[in-house]
C-alpha cells in the first residue's frame, strides 16, 4: 500500500485488497482512517508512524486495523519512503493468530490472577504466600511447634444480637473484625480463624521470629487492639450504639501441632492441642479490656511488657491451678505516658497532660466536675 503526503491512499495491491475486505477502487484515493478502528487510533499511528518514516527513521509497529466487515485484523507494520515521491509504502503482515494467542494468554493470567486474590481472602497471607510459593504442601498434615496463641472476643455480645438489626450488627461486626486483622497483619500474626466475634491468631508458624519475638509481637498486638477499642466504642456511640463494648483477651505460649487437618476435599490450616485450649480458658477468665497471659508468656516478655501478677486461677479442662498475668502497657509506654493522667469508663473519660495543661485551669475544671457529680 502507497500513501501520499496527506495520508490518502494512492496505490494498494490484490493480497492487500485481500488482507482488509476492500476492493481496489473502495481504497484508493480514499483516507487511510477507513482502516483505523477510530480518529484517536489513526492520529496515534500518524505520531508514532508516519512522521518517523517522512523522515527516514525505520518503523516496525503491531497495530490493529478494521476490516470492512467491521472485524479487527492485527498486521505487523513496515514503512518506507518511495524514492523521488513524497509518499509512504507501507508493507503489511497479517499477525492476527498469534496477537489473538496473546491476548488470550494474557486474559487467562489475569483471570486466574483475580481468581488467585479473591481465594487469598479466605486464607491468612502468610498460609496463601507460603501455599503459591510452594514451601507448603496442600495436604493433610501437621508438625509440632512452640507458638503463642491469642483468643479474643467482645463481652455481652450475644446479648446484643437479640437488640440490634441484623444489618446494623453485621456493619459492627464487620467493622471491628477489620480493624482488628489490620492490627494482627502489622505485627505478623497468622489469623486462623473468626468465630462470630472471637478471633484466633498465632504466632511462630508458618514464619517465626524465635519464641521471644513471637511472643512479643502477639502482645504487642493485644495492647493496640485493646487502645483501638476506646477509639472504635466512640464511635460506635456516635452511631447509636449505646452499649459500651468490651473485649477480653488470652495469650499463652506452648507447643501445638500446627498443619492441615480435614479430609482430601476440604482442609482448614489450624492449631490444636492443649495450649490452645489454655489460651482459650485464659481469655473467659478475663475481665473487661483485660489482657489475661500465662507464665509461659510472661517469661518471653517480661522485659519489654509491664504485667500485674495476678491469682493462681483452675481452669475447665487442665488439673493444675495456673499462674496468670494481667497486661499493663510496654515499659516504653509507660515512661512516656508517666506524666498523663488517663482514665475511661463507662461514661467517663478523663486525660490531662500534666506538661502541657495549664494546671490552674484543670483543678477548677476538675473542681466543677466533681460539685456536679456529688
Amino acid at each position: 500500500m502507497i500513501v501520499d503526503r496527506n495520508r490518502r491512499i494512492s496505490a494498494v495491491n490484490p493480497k492487500c485488497c485481500e488482507l482488509i475486505g476492500y476492493t481496489e477502487n473502495e481504497l484508493v484515493g480514499s483516507s487511510a482512517e477507513i482502516m483505523h478502528l477510530n480518529r484517536e487510533s489513526y492520529l496515534e499511528f500518524g505520531k508514532k508512524a508516519f512522521a518517523q518514516v517522512r523522515q527516514n527513521s525505520p518503523v516496525n509497529l503491531d497495530w490493529s486495523y478494521k476490516k470492512k466487515d467491521g472485524s479487527i485484523i492485527w498486521l505487523r507494520v513496515a514503512g518506507d519512503p518511495v524514492e523521488g515521491a513524497d509518499e509512504v509504502l507501507w508493507t503489511n503482515v497479517d499477525i492476527t493468530k498469534r496477537i489473538e494467542a496473546q491476548l488470550e494468554v494474557k486474559k487467562r493470567k489475569s483471570e486466574l490472577e483475580n481468581l488467585a486474590a479473591q481465594l487469598s481472602k479466605y486464607l491468612s497471607p502468610q498460609i496463601y504466600d507460603s501455599i503459591f510459593t510452594g514451601r507448603k504442601a496442600v495436604k493433610i498434615e501437621a508438625h509440632r511447634k512452640k507458638l503463642t496463641v491469642f483468643f479474643s472476643d467482645i463481652k455481652g455480645f450475644t446479648e446484643l444480637t437479640d437488640r440490634l438489626e441484623p444489618e446494623v450488627l453485621s456493619s459492627l461486626l464487620n467493622n471491628y473484625l477489620t480493624e482488628m486483622s489490620k492490627i494482627a497483619l502489622k505485627h505478623g500474626g497468622t489469623i486462623d480463624k473468626f468465630v462470630g466475634d472471637a478471633i484466633l491468631i498465632f504466632y511462630g508458624d508458618p514464619e517465626s521470629r524465635g519464641d521471644k519475638e513471637d511472643a512479643l509481637s502477639c502482645v504487642q498486638m493485644a495492647i493496640e487492639m485493646r487502645e483501638k477499642m476506646i477509639l472504635l466504642r466512640k464511635k460506635w456511640d456516635n452511631q447509636g450504639i449505646f452499649d459500651p463494648l468490651r473485649i477480653r483477651i488470652g495469650v499463652n505460649t506452648g507447643h501445638c501441632n500446627v498443619g492441615n487437618f480435614g479430609s482430601e476435599s476440604r482442609l482448614d490450616y489450624t492449631i490444636i492441642g492443649g495450649e490452645v485450649n489454655l489460651a482459650s480458658r485464659l481469655e473467659s477468665s478475663a475481665n473487661d479490656d483485660q489482657i489475661l497471659i500465662s507464665h509461659e508468656t510472661y517469661a518471653l516478655i517480661r522485659d519489654k511488657i509491664a504485667c500485674k501478677k495476678l491469682e493462681k486461677i483452675k481452669v475447665k479442662g487442665i488439673a493444675h491451678s495456673i499462674q496468670t498475668y494481667q497486661v499493663i502497657d510496654q515499659h516504653d509506654n509507660l515512661l512516656i505516658n508517666q506524666n498523663e493522667l488517663k482514665e475511661e469508663h463507662d461514661g467517663f473519660s478523663l486525660s490531662v497532660d500534666l506538661e502541657r495543661a495549664d494546671k490552674a485551669k484543670a483543678i477548677a475544671s476538675l473542681r466543677k466536675a466533681l460539685e456536679s457529680i456529688e
